[in-house]
């Protein structure tokens, strides 16, 4: 019976929040800040590259087949003779930050007099990825979250049977990642062999497959250092302006109250593509310099910022609501009732 005034959107139960608001008291100021390490508790622990080439091997000999690498071969890789041509790229330390921060603080001021209370709370809220920052000064695509909250709630005793309540909040988000999703990501540094090739090359190099595909063939490091990014932002306003009323000069007991409330919730996302040219080392020439064969021509150049489809977008929700309440006791018999009226609308653009 309690949620029957919220007609079938009260069908599953209703959860009805209310937020910290101000009392009588002088002017009282509190701050907190927290500052926290993570780090993964268990990550997947993955062969060397010579190990993998000799497992190679052995699999190839079950089934038959010439071996995948000659063991004098499998030995340069042992003894690291030439990093760039025989690697052993260890793709979770590379990519993978040893542990991630985040910090939360908030401030607050509380307090009030007999016609006015308030309560002010500011926050802020910033967090690392786990994956390691970007090095290049070309851009900053560095996974990250930020978030700003305000909430003011205000108090007035306008008349001696008015009050009337304005309550505020707003928060403003900013997230960043690269341009391919961690999913992605951390699905390439899970099955790129260690052996093809370094994440970038000793002289600077962006290192990849001979024949690159989008299937199965790509490196990693490249998806998350020299791909591009995106980046998000997020606005939400939120207000509700309630006005109760007491008509006890109409007869005693009956009581008015209404609410209006504007909400506001805006998201909007660009992408900044980068697709430079990527290599392949066959060998060395004879001053020791790094051959390559290009796999994939690009330019060195970001491209211009685009908006990323689906995620800019805003929504305005528009709630009125009125109710009149009766409570009265006659000797031993108590009467009760409510009339209610809400309407609500949310637009989308």
């Amino acid at each position: 019976a309690a949620t029957a005034v919220y007609g079938a959107e009260g069908a599953n139960g209703v959860i009805l929040i209310t937020s910290k608001r101000g009392n009588i008291s002088k002017p009282r100021i509190s701050f907190r800040g927290e500052y926290s390490i993570s780090k993964p508790t268990r990550l997947p622990d993955f062969v060397d590259s010579w190990d993998y080439l000799e497992l190679a091997n052995e699999a190839s000999f079950n089934d038959g087949l010439d071996p995948y690498k000659y063991q004098e071969e499998i030995e340069k890789y042992r003894n690291r003779v030439d990093n760039d041509l025989y690697p052993n790229s260890k793709w979770m330390d590379e990519l993978l930050a040893n542990n991630t921060k985040n910090q939360r603080y908030t401030l607050n001021f509380r307090g009030g007099a007999e016609n006015a209370k308030y309560f002010v709370s500011m926050a802020y809220f910033q967090q690392d990825g786990i994956f390691k920052q970007n090095p290049m000064d070309k851009y900053k695509g560095d996974f990250g979250f930020e978030r700003y909250n305000l909430r003011s709630n205000i108090d007035l005793k306008v008349t001696k049977s008015t009050n009337l309540s304005i309550d505020l909040s707003g928060q403003y988000v900013t997230r960043t990642t690269s341009n391919r999703s961690p999913g992605d990501i951390f699905k390439f540094m899970l099955h790129t062999p260690p052996h093809l090739f370094p994440p970038i090359y000793s002289d600077g190099t962006l290192a990849t497959y001979l024949t690159q595909s989008d299937s199965n063939n790509r490196n990693p490091y490249n998806m998350l250092m020299n791909q591009g990014y995106r980046k998000y932002w997020g606005t939400m306003i939120q207000s509700n302006i309630g006005l109760s009323q007491d008509l006890s000069f109409v007869t005693p007991g009956l009581k008015f109250n209404g609410k209006v409330s504007l909400d506001y919730d805006g998201n909007y996302g660009t992408l900044r593509n980068h697709w430079p040219s990527l290599f392949f080392a066959t060998g060395r020439d004879q001053d020791g310099n790094l051959v390559f064969h290009t796999s994939e021509s690009g330019s060195p150049e970001l491209q211009d910022a685009t908006n990323v489809a689906g995620d800019s977008k805003s929504y305005r929700k528009i709630y009125i609501e009125g109710s009149f309440n009766y409570s009265r006791t006659f000797k031993e018999h108590s009467v009760g009732g409510m009339f209610l009226y809400m309407q609500k609308e949310r637009q989308q653009s």
